[in-house]
């Protein structure tokens, strides 16, 4: 995808398995957004093909399968939220039922009949959320689900996001949250220079990693290696920059008894600072 000569998405390929949640992350202009509208069809692409089911993005009948939920609230302030809920139950010929579960399940009943305009940036989001399971969909798009939120309604849309996929929803999540994120995903992806990368911790080999030993004098023993290296508490802590394979030889070749070895789990903001040269 180009917007003029710039290259905003290059030759991307991914896929989403059933019940996942997946976080992308990346800096503005990244082109997190074109994603989701690229896959919806409402952002043209140069070439390829989005699939669900085997329907491509070109066949109506992929909608009934994805629902997107937008950064920015597209909803008729002059309707209540149940005029919503029932506009689309009538494309969609869902049954009253249907309609009375998902207001109970989002936790809109007591100000559903309402109209929008009386509603918080929360309860808008959340009758959002209700309208984007209310087909009962495959895959749901969220894209900045948690800006202008209030932290209630952070907390609240947290304890939804699982509740859904829990019912075999996949879900993708926009967002610069990154701790939200971490809570939430089961995988995240990043965006950079138009590329995505679906496995950015394995893209990005250097890991530290803490080595359980047994000797009298590790120090001198280190010094002698010309590795760099720290000790903390009876671990060796490696030096991301050489490979695990060398501390481990110099160890053993000087009598180091090892106990275990164990890579060092870095957290997103710190995976997200080293990924893009922060």
């Amino acid at each position: 995808m180009k917007y003029k000569s710039k290259r905003v998405l290059d030759n991307i390929t991914f896929s989403i398995g059933t019940g996942e949640i997946v976080g992308i992350v990346g800096p503005n202009g990244a082109g997190k957004s074109s994603l989701m509208r690229s896959v919806l069809g409402l952002e043209e692409i140069n070439n390829g093909t989005v699939h669900i089911n085997n329907i491509s993005n070109s066949n109506p009948e992929f909608f009934k399968f994805i629902s997107f939920l937008p950064s920015d609230n597209y909803l008729y302030m002059q309707l209540t939220g149940y005029d919503h809920l029932s506009f689309v139950a009538n494309i969609y010929n869902i049954a009253q039922q249907e309609i009375d579960e998902v207001i109970k399940l989002i936790g809109i009943s007591s100000y559903v009949h309402q109209p929008v305009k009386a509603y918080s940036y929360g309860m808008r989001q959340h009758l959002l959320i209700a309208l984007s399971i209310l087909t009962r969909p495959l895959i749901i798009l969220m894209d900045e689900p948690f800006n202008g939120l209030d932290p209630t309604s952070i907390i609240e849309l947290k304890q939804l996001i699982p509740v859904l996929n829990a019912k075999g929803i996949s879900i993708v999540i926009s967002t610069h949250n990154l701790d939200l994120l971490e809570d939430l995903t089961d995988t995240v992806w990043f965006i950079k220079e138009g590329k995505l990368y679906t496995d950015p911790l394995h893209s990005n080999k250097e890991v530290q990693y803490e080595i359980k030993y047994s000797h009298s004098d590790l120090p001198q023993v280190m010094k002698k290696s010309h590795l760099p290296f720290q000790i903390k508490d009876s671990l060796l802590i490696t030096d991301a920059a050489f490979a695990i394979e060398t501390y481990l030889q110099w160890l053993l070749k000087n009598g180091v008894q090892i106990h275990s070895v164990n890579p060092i789990n870095r957290n997103l903001e710190e995976l997200y600072r080293d990924f893009y040269n922060l």
